[in-house]
């Protein structure tokens, strides 16, 4: 589904969230104010768009489908940044323990076949003190506005992605994994019991998408 798309998906991107995801993607990159100096891994990098957008360490783009990665190296070119890559499983990450100071997950962790283990291997991946970042989107919390969501799903969502991208599953799939999804709340529960504390939660947009940002404690 993410290789049929992604020739188109930095276009939908802005089109469907009105241009909501740069910002928000830079909101990402400044969370890594919180993580201790050292290597940043971007999971789930898609066509490199958070990696780029951070400009003071060196990152490393990691993500299963190759087809996104292959557009990240030439963005990256065309910006003179160098931008190592990897094809890799969330679920087994082929990093060692401690290696990274700090994950970003940019809409990725929602799409994990299994939450529990992919978040495990982001915490085995972090340095002590290290900093996971997580911009996802989430059932909309102000009143109206998972209501106006629905339209725009309805309206916007489905018919848009499938004009774009000619592939109607992947714009429908969309708002359905969403609702389904822990929101920020949630997510940081889980995220506790994985001895990652959140010391940043911040509601996006009206609540349609949320940052959470956690720091790896160890054990006592």
């Amino acid at each position: 589904m993410f290789a049929s798309v992604a020739p188109r998906y930095d276009v939908l991107n802005r089109v469907l969230s009105l241009r909501q995801d740069v910002r928000w993607r830079r909101l990402l990159a400044a969370a890594l104010r919180h993580a201790p100096a050292g290597e940043v891994l971007d999971l789930a990098c898609g066509t490199g768009d958070v990696a780029l957008a951070i400009g003071d360490r060196t990152v490393v783009g990691a993500d299963f489908c190759l087809d996104m990665m292959a557009l990240a190296r030439p963005k990256a070119a065309r910006l003179g940044r160098r931008l190592p890559l990897a094809g890799a499983d969330a679920l087994a990450l082929p990093f060692r323990d401690g290696v990274f100071a700090a994950v970003t997950v940019a809409f990725g962790v929602r799409n994990f076949a299994d939450l529990d283990a992919g978040l495990d291997e982001i915490r085995r991946v972090l340095a002590p003190s290290g900093v996971l970042a997580v911009l996802e989107f989430q059932r909309p919390t102000l009143p109206g506005m998972a209501a106006m969501m629905r339209v725009w799903n309805r309206l916007v969502i489905g018919p848009v992605g499938r004009l774009l991208s000619h592939d109607g599953g992947a714009y429908s799939y969309l708002p359905a994994s969403v609702e389904t999804f822990p929101d920020a709340r949630e997510l940081g529960a889980r995220l506790s019991t994985r001895g990652l504390a959140t010391v940043e939660r911040r509601e996006l947009s009206g609540g349609i998408a949320a940052l959470t940002v956690a720091r790896k404690v160890e054990a006592t």
